[in-house]
């Protein structure tokens, strides 16, 4: 792997950096440099590649001018990164981001000690025990539309103390500009009776390489709610790794991925019960088109102990195209004797009948396909409780919005 140009671009990032924090980050990029990108001969990345990310050269990217063109969510108050750095003039909750600790534990693997090497402050959403926040937060990362090829990296922590609840909006967007690498890693605590409604958004464009990863840790009855939605290009990963560690944790984690024509997109979950009485739910769905590649990996492992736990997986995939491909593997590990699981996966195609009825209807054929692939996600969707963000994905998605039109599907669902 040619890593060289990731050494370059370390030492005129750490030139500003004390020399205790370049020390740090220093093991970290030797780490990187050691272990590298993971490989295809690891079973977690079998089905994506990224050893075309080595071959290539990404710089830090430039000082970014203002924002004009942010599309808001109304009723929610705003952190905006650009490149991954700050921009107060845009963001209207800035208490929310600060430093965050360095990781001095050398990486689990090659991307976290990347990340760990490189990342800047992002999010810091910490709660007392027992505090709301009043609005949902909309975290947006965007790209500046710089011609190079840049990277960025993030570092991001959500502490809820016990019974404080929040709605975070994370929103990954970019309408231009070359080819970009970006990593994010997100910890996430949740004390006992928390509650955290959680959204993940991709909007991303072609030469976007996004690769993120969600750590958290549920406490007794606590519970997380979490939304992962892709409909964008390049290449993305994302993983989310779940445990509930306290008696009575509950976890919802819902995706959907419509991807554009040529993309990959890869969502690798796992949800760890590691007490009894827990309860997790993973519906995930895929509208997979031309020459478009997804991979779904989701495990569930019931530990020793965790009696009681009640755990249902469900993948289901709609492919448009002969040219699409689709890697979908549900798993579960069970090491308790007392508990409730399911899970599968299913791979489909349009209902050729459905559509025709809606053409009998007088619908043309454009628009009956669009409203077959809506009636596909809306089971996702519905578990959006935020109206005015529910409207934002649905434009971003293009979905015809006619209550009767929505008749008709109901007659053909």
């Amino acid at each position: 792997m040619k890593l060289q140009p990731y050494s370059e671009a370390f030492e005129r990032f750490a030139a500003t950096l004390s020399d205790s924090e370049r020390s740090t980050r220093g093991r970290q990029l030797q780490r990187f440099l050691t272990l590298g990108f993971p490989s295809k001969r690891e079973e977690d990345w079998r089905y994506t590649d990224l050893s075309p990310l080595a071959d290539k050269t990404f710089g830090l990217a430039n000082e970014f001018g203002a924002r004009a063109d942010l599309k808001t969510i109304d009723g929610t108050e705003r952190l905006v990164f650009v490149d991954g750095r700050f921009d107060p003039t845009h963001s209207s909750a800035a208490q929310f981001h600060g430093e965050l600790p360095t990781i001095e534990t050398p990486a689990a693997d090659g991307l976290l000690a990347l990340n760990a090497a490189f990342a800047a402050s992002g999010l810091n959403l910490q709660l007392a025990a027992n505090e709301h926040l009043d609005a949902p937060l909309h975290v947006l990362f965007l790209g500046s539309g710089d011609a190079a090829a840049t990277m960025s990296h993030q570092r991001h922590r959500i502490v809820l103390g016990a019974g404080a609840s929040a709605t975070v909006i994370l929103e990954f967007a970019r309408d231009s500009g070359g080819e970009r690498l970006a990593t994010h890693t997100l910890d996430i605590e949740l004390g006992a009776n928390a509650q955290l409604r959680l959204h993940r958004l991709q909007f991303e464009r072609a030469g976007a390489n996004l690769l993120t990863r969600i750590d958290a840790r549920l406490a007794r009855d606590a519970r997380l709610k979490a939304l992962c939605l892709d409909a964008g290009g390049g290449f993305t990963r994302h993983d989310f790794n779940v445990s509930l560690d306290g008696a009575g944790a509950d976890a919802e984690v819902h995706g959907l991925y419509a991807p554009q024509p040529r993309a990959h997109v890869d969502n690798h979950t796992r949800i760890v019960h590691a007490a009894p009485h827990g309860r997790s739910r993973e519906h995930f769905r895929g509208i997979v088109g031309e020459r478009t590649r997804a991979v779904f990996s989701g495990k569930v492992v019931v530990q020793p102990g965790a009696q009681k736990t009640d755990s249902e997986q469900r993948i289901a995939n709609l492919l448009l195209s002969k040219h699409a491909e689709v890697n979908a593997k549900p798993d579960l590990e069970i090491y308790a004797d007392d508990v409730k699981c399911a899970h599968g996966a299913t791979v489909g195609q349009l209902d050729d009948s459905a559509l025709a009825y809606l053409r009998s209807r007088g619908i043309d054929a454009a628009t009956a396909k669009s409203l077959l692939l809506r009636a596909f996600a809306i089971e996702i969707l519905d578990h959006v409780g935020y109206a005015p963000l529910r409207r934002h994905i649905e434009d971003i998605l293009n979905f015809p919005d006619d209550p009767e039109l929505d008749a008709l599907i109901e007659a053909v669902s």
